[in-house]
């Protein structure tokens, strides 16, 4: 699944990059910032960024499988 089409990012780079930082060093802070750097890239338009953290949180805690199933909202839905 592409989650920054800007960056042309998908679910799987994200996962590696969780992987490749907790490997590196068990407590580093994850960010999207530290995503990006992790893969080389930077964010373009951001709206991917909610998506990218709900991933990354799901991959650090429980692994690939629990991220699939987070919900997604798209950029047009109002927040509350």
């Amino acid at each position: 699944m592409i989650v920054c089409s800007c960056s042309m990012i998908t679910a799987n780079d994200i996962a590696e990059a969780v992987s490749a930082l907790r490997t590196k060093d068990p407590f580093v802070v994850l960010t999207p910032g530290t995503i990006y750097r992790q893969l080389g890239k930077r964010p373009s338009c951001g709206t991917c960024l909610p998506l990218i953290a709900k991933l990354m949180v799901g991959y650090d805690e429980q692994g690939p499988s629990s991220a699939a199933s987070l919900p997604h909202r798209s950029a047009n839905e109002r927040r509350d």
